[in-house]
């Protein structure tokens, strides 16, 4: 399996409203964990467009207000995996992403630090 780390800005505070969810979304950078399998590609670029016709996950509903920034590709790592090792070290969104991973609490990060989001992403990945 293949996990992407997707870097998204919001440049104003944003209440967010999703199927059965509401989420504050504070004026910052934030990194979304998730996973793609051979369609990875599509997947990224489907984040990537802020224009939807459907909406499938929380993240959907984000990208179409904030604007991503970039997206690591990490092979051979589990999208739980690299959420837990992200959770230890940066405050989450509360119950974002993540209704079927019940190990962590989010699947999308505060980041103060993009230098250290790029270290921990490069040492768990071996690159």
């Amino acid at each position: 399996m293949t996990s992407y780390v997707l870097l998204i800005e919001c440049k104003t505070d944003v209440n967010l409203r999703t199927n059965g969810r509401e989420f504050l979304i504070k004026k910052g950078i934030y990194a979304y964990v998730g996973s793609c399998g051979r369609s990875c590609s599509k997947r990224i670029i489907r984040h990537l467009n802020k224009n939807k016709n459907t909406y499938h996950w929380h993240i959907d509903y984000l990208t179409t207000v904030c604007e991503p920034m970039g997206v690591f590709v990490i092979k051979h790592v589990k999208e739980k995996e690299l959420a837990s090792l992200l959770s230890k070290s940066n405050a989450c969104v509360e119950k974002f992403g993540s209704s079927d991973d019940k190990d962590v609490r989010s699947h999308l990060f505060i980041i103060g630090d993009l230098r250290e989001l790029y270290l921990t992403i490069c040492d768990k990945s071996g690159e």
